[in-house]
């Protein structure tokens, strides 16, 4: 009986403490607008480039004819390369999404709470698996980068300016960003490369840099690979090893259209 009574009292005793504790709130928006674009609705400018500007001061967030797997590759933080599964309309179907955030809330924050209205309004569910792949693994070179500490007051911005030639064509880009970090950057190069870039610099701070992609006779293009490649060793003092190295995927299993009208 004394046992008994005594394992009634760790039940209740467990019980009380569970209740008793603060869970943890799941970040959201106070309030999250979703309107189906009309089909054939074009991509957003610099789209392609992993470049779109989402968030705004006082917690707003503002995303034009984005897709669901664009959304997907932002709030998580993932490179087009590293997901799979999901049907094809996630890459298709565009949205335009409006949502406020309680005050003025960071980049990071405005993440979590799209996770959520991913979750909630798109119905997302995924799993995650680690596989050897090829992939570019960056890291710092025997050498001090050439990167500069970003200023104070600055934009967090980059941009990518055609240098254009006599004859009014694109003869080659210059990259600027501003407070903007290397893992940000090696997604926009991601895009281009069509493969996963894993960033092992240990550098996770905000810089100012310049890369000049130029082509030349042997590569007339100048978002082509190589040039790319080269721009990160010699122009940002950056190792770049092609190599097979484990990356995380997202393997999507569930996404379902949200309609129109949802709020």
């Amino acid at each position: 009986m004394r046992r008994l009574l005594a394992f009634a009292a760790l039940v209740v005793s467990v019980r009380n403490y569970g209740f008793g504790q603060d869970h943890p709130k799941v970040p959201a928006f106070e309030v999250a607008s979703i309107t189906p674009c009309k089909p054939g609705t074009p991509a957003p400018p610099m789209e392609h480039a992993g470049m779109v500007q989402f968030t705004y001061p006082g917690g707003l967030f503002r995303a034009n004819a984005t897709t669901l797997q664009y959304l997907i590759e932002w709030s998580y933080g993932i490179q087009p390369s590293q997901h799979s599964g999901g049907p094809e309309w996630i890459g298709s179907d565009r949205y335009d999404v409006v949502a406020k955030a309680e005050g003025n809330a960071t980049d990071v924050e405005m993440k979590l709470m799209v996770q959520t209205v991913l979750a909630e309004r798109f119905k997302l569910k995924f799993h995650r698996e680690q596989k050897s792949v090829s992939a570019y693994v960056v890291a710092a070179g025997k050498t001090p980068t050439k990167l500069s500490p970003a200023k104070d007051g600055e934009a967090h911005a980059i941009r990518i300016v055609p240098q254009m030639g006599p004859d009014q064509k694109v003869q080659s880009y210059r990259v600027m960003g501003t407070r903007y970090s290397l893992s940000q950057l090696f997604d926009v190069f991601a895009r281009q490369l069509d493969t996963v870039i894993v960033d092992k610099t240990g550098l996770d701070g905000e810089y100012d840099f310049t890369l000049e992609l130029s082509p030349d006779e042997t590569r007339p293009n100048p978002l082509d690979a190589g040039i790319l490649l080269s721009a990160m060793r010699e122009q940002l003092g950056l190792a770049v090893q092609s190599q097979k190295t484990p990356v995380e995927f997202m393997v999507i299993d569930n996404a379902e259209r949200v309609l129109a009208g949802n709020e």
